[in-house]
């Protein structure tokens, strides 16, 4: 599994996510389910959040490669 699940703060309204030198991390905050996951984002392609009845259903990565 990519996506790591972070812990919420204390207040459980917010987190603390560091920036990772020489990445792109997608942060997803969900306030249906309370929980917040982090991933890396794909270097090309997409990286697409997929919602189901108003939750996030599954995180789909679609990697292509430069010729």
């Amino acid at each position: 599994m990519r996506a790591k699940e972070i812990d919420l703060n204390m207040d459980g309204k917010s987190v603390t996510q560091e920036i990772e030198p020489g990445k792109v991390l997608v942060v997803v905050l969900d306030g249906v389910q309370n929980k917040a996951k982090v991933t890396e984002a794909v270097e090309h392609g997409f990286t697409i959040i997929e919602t189901a009845k108003g939750k996030v259903a599954k995180i789909k990565y679609d990697e292509g490669e430069l010729f």
